[in-house]
């Protein structure tokens, strides 16, 4: 597996600034290889080297919005319900100004502060007008 190498300056600003970020965060190409990783990222298994893309599955990666934000050269944002982990993430990709193709990404699990329609529908099996959620009434 060959690492896409960055400066030295790049790599130590990236790491001082979001090592102690609480969330995984990534500095991107735009082929998607990963180039830096902040310490969280680095616990959760990512590899420098890897594609961002090759990790989970397909599916997860299908509001992706690197490659707008990297062709307006402006940040972008994303917040959703993310279903493989059952959390309500804000997702951000964020081009670095002056380099083409390079951009940060992460997301930030805000699951504990999410407004109710973020989530799913709920199955409601409790007795008819007794429950919390939309049920259908039959």
């Amino acid at each position: 597996m060959e690492t896409a190498a960055i400066s030295a300056e790049l790599d130590k600003n990236f790491h001082l600034f979001w090592d102690n970020y609480p969330f995984p965060v990534m500095l991107v190409r735009k082929d998607r290889t990963i180039v830096a990783l902040n310490k969280v990222a680095t616990a959760l298994g990512c590899l420098p080297g890897t594609r961002c893309v090759d990790i989970g599955k397909k599916e997860d990666h299908c509001g992706c919005l690197a490659n707008q934000a990297l062709q307006e050269q402006e940040a972008k944002r994303v917040v959703a319900y993310q279903g493989t982990y059952a959390m309500v993430l804000d997702s951000y990709w964020i081009p670095l100004a002056g380099v083409d193709d390079l951009y940060l990404h992460f997301s930030a699990d805000i699951t504990e502060y999410a407004a109710e329609r973020m989530f799913p529908a709920k199955e409601c099996s409790e007795a008819k007008g007794s429950c919390s959620c939309s049920c259908s009434e039959s």
